[in-house]
């Protein structure tokens, strides 16, 4: 089944009625439990959340936030990522597939601290009208000493407090589309890793199979010459292309402590 995006103002009465049940489902969900979720439309103007994420952004109720965009939240942690958490609700509206699942990795400053917390991102769907009607959001924190240990390089390059998207693989705009394995070198290309340095890490990651890194900088550098990029040149592109913030989900699963 094909579904339609449907901005609010276009909401037929019906529409209207299943987004109000949602949202006070989600604010029921606040009483008693800890639980952090909510909702926003397809433009990623929330509608409401439960009261433990309204307090991490820094309002007193759930329900405060809505109309807001995240950048409009007290808290500047929440505010200062909120470009990406756009580019992100927009990935899963464009995918395609009413049935897809965003999982992002937000690590910075919360009104109630720093905080590593793992955001699961789903379509809320209206099926009488094949449509999809927003974004559903909920999430659990995980140890941030998980990704620190695996990547601890990571605030050093690139500072404290990042959004990182779980990936497959990934197309970056003028080069074309990378691998699976393609795409890990790249991420540990864009983190500064040495080829001997990714070989070592790589190998502890497919300990079943000796990984062909050699094929995956050929075909890396081949991509990029193609697209008029020297080598010296490579970084600063797949840093350009935003790679550092994509990380692969193999890479992800063990950051936050998922186990295949």
């Amino acid at each position: 089944m094909s579904y339609s995006l449907v901005e609010p103002e276009h909401f037929t009465e019906e529409q209207q009625s299943f987004v109000e049940r949602f949202s006070r489902t989600v604010e029921v969900a606040s009483s008693g439990s800890g639980v952090i979720a909510g909702v926003k439309d397809i433009r990623s103007r929330h509608l409401t959340a439960t009261d433990p994420y309204g307090k991490i952004v820094g309002l007193p109720r759930g329900k405060d936030v809505a109309g807001r965009m995240d950048h409009d939240m007290p808290c500047e942690g929440t505010a200062a990522f909120a470009d990406c958490f756009v580019r992100e609700d927009r990935s899963l509206l464009d995918c395609g597939n009413a049935g897809a699942m965003k999982s992002v990795l937000n690590i910075h400053r919360y009104e109630t601290g720093l905080g590593a917390l793992v955001f699961d991102k789903f379509l809320l769907k209206h099926r009488p009208s094949a449509s999809v009607l927003g974004i559903v959001y909920c999430a659990y924190a995980t140890d941030l000493a998980r990704f620190t240990t695996l990547f601890p390089e990571y605030w050093s390059e690139f500072g404290l407090g990042c959004s990182l998207d779980r990936t497959q693989s990934e197309i970056i705009d003028g080069i074309g589309k990378l691998s699976g394995i393609e795409y890990e070198v790249a991420f540990l290309l864009a983190l500064g890793h040495k080829a001997d340095a990714i070989k070592h890490f790589l190998r502890r990651w497919h300990p079943k199979i000796d990984p062909d890194v050699g094929s995956a900088l050929f075909g890396i550098t081949e991509m990029m010459a193609a697209a008029g990029i020297p080598i010296q040149g490579i970084r600063d592109r797949l840093i350009e292309a935003g790679i550092h913030q994509r990380i692969p989900s193999r890479f992800f699963d063990k950051g936050v402590g998922v186990h295949p």
